[in-house]
Order: C-alpha cells, then sequence, then structure tokens
C-alpha cells in the first residue's frame, strides 16, 4: 500500500524512536539546528547531539528530541574540547566541540546539499578573529539574557534557556558574547537586585556594542510599563566607571517568540548606537534589527558590493533594514532605492543617511511585495536588485515580479537560512534564472546556522 496505513494492529516504531535505549551509531552528515544524523544498526535514522560526521558513537533515545550522546566510539580527529563550561546544557550553541575550520566545512557542505549538485557553492567565509582552531570568540555584538529569580527567591540571574526547553540555565559567563556587553548586562544584573526589580516583572536585559566606535547601548525589558526602582536602576548604570552610551526600556506584556515588545523609551543617554560598518556609519535604535556579528556584518557588505558592478546604476534593496548594504552603495556613487517595512528601520536609516551626508538614497516604509508591484508599473528599472528576506526567504509572488517585472540584468540575494534560499533559487531557475554562485559567511560561529550570498544571473537572452 502506498501512502496509507493498513488498519488493524498499531505500526511498531522502530528501534531508533524508543525512548531510553542506547543505540550504536555511524554519523553521517550535520543538520541546520547543530545536531548529527547517522544510521542505526537497524538501519534507522537517528539524531544525535554533540557528535560530528563520520564518528561512531552510543546514544539514548529519547522521543520528540535529539539522542542523547552516552560515548564516542570512534572520536573525529576535527573535535576538540568546548572551553564553555555551559556548553551542552545551554541552548545557545551547538557546535563547541568541533574545531573552527571543520565547522566552516561543515557549513559549506550544508549549503551545497541543499542547493543540490547544479550550484557552485564557495568555501565559507570565517568570522574574523579566529585565534585557535577552536575559533573566534566574543564575537556577538549583540548580547541578550534571560531574567530569572535566584536561588531562595532573593534577587535576580541571567541566563540561557536550557536546550530544547524553556526552563533558564543561569550563567555567570557566556564567552561568545563580547566581553564589554556582558560586563555591563551583569551590571544591569546587579542593579535589578539592588532595587528589588524582581524576576517576572524584569524579563530580559539586552546590550549592544558598537565594534566599530565602542559605544554602548544597554535595553531592560519589563513585562509592565511602570516598574517600582526600574529609573533607580537606570541611574545606577548612568553611573557606572564605564556607563553605557545609552539606556532604555522597553515594555513587553506579552508573552511570545519576540524578545522585544512595540514600546521603548529613553532613560539615560543617547537615543541610538553609532556603529561603523564598511567606511559607512549606522545609528541604530534599542529595537531596531542589526546583524548581531558585527565584524562578519561586514564580510556580507563587501560580498554584496563585489557582485554590484561598481557603475553607479541604479540598485533597488529589498527588505534594506537600516541599510547595511544600502548605505555603503550609496557611498560608492549608486542611486539606491531602499524598501523597508519596518518604520522604526526606515527612521533609523534617515538618520544614518544625514549623518553620512550622502545623496541619491531614498528610504521608503513599504512591504517589499508592494513596493515591488508599484515600482513595476511605473515602469521603473534596476540594473541590480538586492534581496535580503527575512528568514521564511522571499513571500509568495515577490521573485515572479522581481525576476520577471522589474527584469534586473542582476539580483543579488542575502539568505540567513539555506533551506529558504534553496526553495527561492529553485523558483527562480523555474523562471530561467540560475545562481551563478553562493559564497557562505559564518555570522554565528559554533551553532549549525550559516549565511549566504548569492549572485542570481537572468537568461541568456536577457542579460547585459
Amino acid at each position: 500500500m502506498t501512502g496509507r496505513r493498513a488498519r488493524g494492529r498499531p505500526r511498531k516504531l522502530p528501534a531508533a524512536r524508543r525512548g531510553g535505549e542506547v543505540v550504536e551509531v555511524r554519523l553521517e552528515r550535520a543538520t541546520l539546528e547543530g545536531d548529527v544524523v547517522g544510521r542505526a544498526a537497524t538501519g534507522a535514522e537517528v539524531r544525535v547531539f554533540g557528535g560530528l560526521p563520520g564518528e561512531r558513537v552510543q546514544a539514548r533515545l529519547r522521543p520528540g528530541g535529539p539522542a542523547e550522546l552516552v560515548a564516542v566510539l570512534e572520536p573525529s580527529p576535527h573535535r576538540v574540547r568546548p572551553p564553555c563550561p555551559n556548553f551542552g546544557p545551554c541552548g545557545g550553541c551547538a557546535w563547541q566541540h568541533v574545531a573552527y575550520e571543520e565547522q566552516l566545512r561543515l557549513k559549506q557542505r550544508l549549503v551545497a546539499d541543499l542547493l543540490g549538485p547544479g550550484v557552485e557553492v564557495r568555501p565559507t567565509l570565517p568570522t574574523p578573529g579566529a585565534a585557535d582552531e577552536a575559533g573566534p570568540w566574543g564575537f556577538r555584538a549583540k548580547v541578550h539574557f534571560v531574567v530569572g529569580p535566584a536561588p531562595g527567591g532573593r534577587g535576580v540571574v541571567l541566563g540561557h534557556y536550557r536546550r530544547g526547553t524553556q526552563d533558564l540555565l543561569p550563567v555567570e559567563e557566556c564567552p561568545v558574547h563580547d566581553p564589554e556587553g556582558n560586563r555591563l548586562a551583569f551590571a544591569a544584573r546587579d542593579a535589578l537586585a539592588r532595587r528589588r526589580v524582581p524576576a517576572g516583572v524584569a524579563l530580559h536585559v539586552l546590550a549592544r556594542v558598537g565594534v566599530g566606535t565602542g559605544q554602548t547601548q544597554l535595553t531592560l525589558v519589563t513585562r509592565d510599563e511602570r516598574v517600582r526602582g526600574l529609573r533607580d536602576v537606570g541611574t545606577d548604570l548612568a553611573a557606572l566607571e564605564r556607563p553605557p552610551t545609552g539606556v532604555h526600556h522597553n515594555v513587553h506584556p506579552r508573552q511570545g517568540p519576540y524578545i522585544l515588545g512595540p514600546e521603548t523609551r529613553r532613560l539615560h543617554g543617547r537615543e541610538r548606537l553609532l556603529e561603523e560598518v564598511a567606511g559607512a556609519r549606522f545609528l541604530v535604535s534599542p529595537a531596531a534589527f542589526f546583524q548581531t556579528n558585527v565584524r562578519a556584518a561586514a564580510l556580507l557588505v563587501d560580498a554584496v558590493l563585489a557582485r554590484v558592478p561598481d557603475d553607479r546604476a541604479p540598485v533597488l534593496d529589498l527588505f534594506s533594514g537600516v541599510g547595511l548594504f544600502s548605505l555603503p552603495l550609496a557611498r560608492r556613487g549608486h542611486p539606491v532605492l531602499a524598501v523597508e517595512e519596518s518604520a522604526a528601520a526606515v527612521r533609523d536609516g534617515a538618520a544614518s543617511l544625514r549623518l553620512n551626508d550622502l545623496s541619491g538614497l531614498r528610504f521608503v516604509a513599504e512591504r517589499a511585495q508592494a513596493a515591488a508591484r508599484r515600482l513595476r508599473d511605473e515602469g521603473r528599472t534596476f540594473p541590480s536588485v538586492v534581496l535580503d528576506p527575512p528568514r521564511e526567504g522571499c513571500p509568495p509572488g515577490l521573485l515572479d515580479v522581481v525576476l520577471g517585472g522589474l527584469a534586473p540584468a542582476r539580483v543579488v540575494y542575502v539568505s540567513c537560512n539555506p533551506e529558504a534560499l534553496a526553495r527561492d533559487l529553485a523558483h527562480a531557475d523555474r523562471l530561467g534564472w540560475r545562481a551563478a554562485h553562493v559564497q557562505p559567511v559564518d555570522m554565528f560561529p559554533h551553532t549549525g546556522h550559516v549565511e549566504a550570498v548569492a549572485l542570481l544571473e537572468p537568461p541568456p537572452r536577457r542579460r547585459r
């Protein structure tokens, strides 16, 4: 029978799906989640956390999640000792046990496997600053901690969620965070405890570090708008020997997948953080999106600029955010139309535009799909289009309008999700476009996450 289960006796689960059993597994390939997939002796597929491709391991099966690594019977030569004491229980990193050069190779292979044999996938560009085989540390310029109650209910702790749960793992350090961001976050923890702002009212602490400027920004997220003692917390932080450049309060009254709520107000200091990337200066509000790994973001900018001819021709930047690509393109002399749905990001982009004293760049607060249709109907043309969609990829219909309606000479597609990239490239292929090549960039070392820049070319008869 095909596509249907026979009625009668319940189907017996394969051995690899029965919880608690320890099985031997030969590991084969990594996943975007950071696990490694292999096969047990029964032939059943098993997902294991903490392994490497090529290893033979024993793993304890768990229903609904990856198997637990019990023993490594044949270790990979690329296995290293994780430097963080929280690795494993903490849900932040998945590959601290993998030598950094091998992490880069695994990410190239992940992208290549998803895109298929017809696409050239280049070697992964590493995050700058790798000092040893374990890779770069302190690269996350945006620091985030969850606030929880201290043991005994006196004071608060900072931590991350335990792997695969919403349970808090208290931590006293996080080596992937910028040290200055850690310092400010734990200073905020101490101030919250001193001013008796309890966990549950205080939800999150976020800090940004300006890698190119040295400025810092701290944001306290609370459930309620009015919090007794919060302004005193801000005063304590402003009185530090090295205080944040700006201290902010964000209100997030409803539980959900997002860290920040809709309302943010400044408590002390500057309204925006100043950052520099690729020679451009950016003003970033607390709630605006900006790349977490600023050094690797510079690699993304370089990769995009290298794929747009230096001919000062017009460029359309869809999903532009605060202008990570728009500002450097405008500095190079291109007229740029930057389209971004978030009004707050557009305001930051406009402020950055004034700061950089650039002409020829215009920010528009509009959905990418609506803007693309409008520009097509107006007969506008752009030899180059930059696409940097969210994690789910391009919304339905957008590629048809951009590739078929606007008919650019090239599209530079920046992806933070290779699965969405594979889907969109397959759709572009059906429209006659091809991916000339794809360049992976390692934005998040020690995880399976990988970004990529793809150059899309039109059918031969339309190439200019």
